[in-house]
Formats: structure tokens, sequence, C-alpha cells
């Protein structure tokens, strides 16, 4: 086996997008880009998740915007603590040899940690947030083990985006993340009667006031960049209903394309979910959020609608 390898990554390089990042094998090291139009450090958890329970053969690309380097982890013999890491930068093999599999599974994660801690932007921009990290140590300390119901039911975060508009037009927005993976961004500015709605539909969960059926598009009065994507004007279709337990439900998301037509409708979301985790995960993270620098763009005038008005008491 080689002496030593890490991936070293410099989170507070980030600047238009990209990030430094080295891969240093025996000392020597080699330069990788790392850019927020592919984040790539959802792909190194996963591949340092497949290392620590022993899932090999697994494999990723790191893309640098049209180039990049493919990670291998590859099965030296059954049950070993080895494998075999290749990694493939434009044509020229920069790894190959031989670790522990839990050494590098654990170095990646204390590599990642820096980037969800330190990183401008980690939640938001560089889709990484911190639960992430909380999730793989936690599963660590369990050995893998999961339960019928965790396999079966979702997991939802909520990560608010701090004011990382374009254009000048800075609003309150926040993606859904079910288990590790965002389904939706969702950014509704400060429009109240979007708002309104979506605490609507968060009421009716909490109550268990199924099934439920909620639209989001944009209205005249809406701004002209409100629920689009790739430029184009969309319309998000929530649609919640009874599961087989009580306190489930199951959430579909639709995306639909009203100016291409209705063969353009994308289901983007489709799980069973915990309804009361779901609401209370929401109202957490909604609560951080107004504890956050939002009392600022309020007072500026940049913001009109309040969010401080909304219902959070029925959601709690």
């Amino acid at each position: 086996m080689a002496n030593t390898f890490s991936l070293e990554i410099d989170p507070l390089s980030t600047g238009s997008g990209w990030m430094h990042c080295w891969l240093v094998l025996d000392g020597q090291r080699h330069y990788l880009d790392a850019t927020s139009v592919f984040p790539p450090f959802g792909d190194v958890l996963a591949f340092a998740q497949a290392l620590a329970q022993n899932k090999l053969p697994h494999e990723f690309f790191w893309d640098e915007e049209g180039h990049g380097a493919k990670f291998q982890a590859l099965p030296v013999a059954p049950e070993s603590p080895g494998f075999r890491l290749l990694i493939n930068h434009d044509g020229e093999i920069v790894v190959d040899a031989e670790f522990d599999r839990m050494q590098i599974a654990r170095g990646f994660l204390e590599s990642l940690r820096a980037v969800a801690l330190d990183c401008p932007g980690a939640e938001s921009e560089w889709e990484f947030p911190y639960f992430l990290i909380e999730d793989f140590e936690r599963e660590l300390v369990q050995d893998f083990k999961e339960t019928s119901n965790a396999a079966s039911v979702g997991i939802t975060h909520f990560v608010f985006n701090h004011y990382n508009g374009y254009g000048g037009a800075n609003a309150p927005s926040f993606a859904i993340w079910v288990d590790d993976r965002v389904a939706l961004f969702m950014a509704m500015d400060d429009i109240a009667h979007h708002w309104h709605a979506w605490f609507g539909l968060l009421e009716k969960l909490r109550r268990g006031d199924l099934p439920i059926e909620v639209i989001f598009k944009r209205e005249a009065e809406d701004n002209p960049g409100l629920f689009s994507m790739f430029g184009m004007e969309v319309v998000f279709h929530f649609h919640a209903e009874a599961s087989a337990g009580p306190q489930h439900f199951q959430l579909k998301i639709m995306v639909l394309h009203p100016n291409v037509g209705p063969e353009a409708t994308q289901t983007i979301l489709h799980a069973v979910l915990d309804r009361r985790q779901f609401v209370s995960a929401f109202a957490q993270a909604f609560k951080q959020f107004l504890e956050t620098d939002y009392l600022a763009f309020l007072n500026s005038g940049e913001n009109k609608f309040d969010l401080r008005l909304l219902p959070l008491d029925r959601l709690t």
C-alpha cells in the first residue's frame, strides 16, 4: 500500500463558483477544481459511505465543467479492510494504489466537514448542508444498520437560502431536501399569497387533512423570474395524500411547463414522508432563518412582505 493519501479542500478559496482542491499522494499534490455548477461534495460523501460499508465497486465523476476526474473504488478481496483507489484525471492516472477503506472514508469525512462548516454558501450554492455530515456520522456509529421504517420513509430537511438572488433581486427562498438530495428549490420571493399558500399546506398536513392539492405559479403581478427553470416559466404542483400509517403521507411534486404542453409534465418527487417531521423540520428552519440577517433586508426596504406575520405558531 502507498504511504498516505488525502483530499485537501480550501473552503475559503471559493469565488465566482470555483474552489481549490488537491489530491495528495505521499506528499505529492495534484490540483482539482471544484465548481458549484456541478458540486462534487455530495458525490464524495457517497464515495466515503460506499467505502465505509464496503459496497464496492463504486465510482463517480468529479466534473470540472467539460472535463474532470473519475474516482473508482475497487475491491481487492472479500471482507478485506483494504481497497484499490484509481483516479483518472483527464486521461492521466494520478492515483492507483491500495489503501485502508475506513482510513480514507474518515479522511474524506473530515475534509468535507470543513466545506460544510466554513464554506460561504455551502448550504445553497454548493448544495452541501451540514446535516449530511451528521447523517453520515450517525450511520457510522450505528454501523449502517437500517430499520424497516428508515428504509421506506424519507427524512425531510429545509435549507433556507440567505438572499442569494440574481440581478440585484434578493429574496427569501428555501430548498426541500429528502434524505440526501435536493427535491425542489422554492423561490417564492417575499410575495404574501405564495407564503400563505405554503403555510396553508403545512397546517393541513399537521392536522392530517388529506388529500391536499396546492399549485404554485407566477401571477401577473409577480416578479418575472418567479417559478422559472432554465429560463422557462413553470408550475409546481403539490399533491399530498394519505399513506398506510396515520403519521405518514405520500407527497408527489410535479413540474408543469405550461408553454410547452401537457407532455412536458415531470414528476420530481414521489415519496412517503412523516407528516409531523415534515412540518416541524420546516418550522425549525424557518425560525432560524428569521433570526439571521433577515431583519436587515426587511428594514432596508429590499423586502416588502414581513415573513414574521406568518402563523408559525400554528405549525408548532
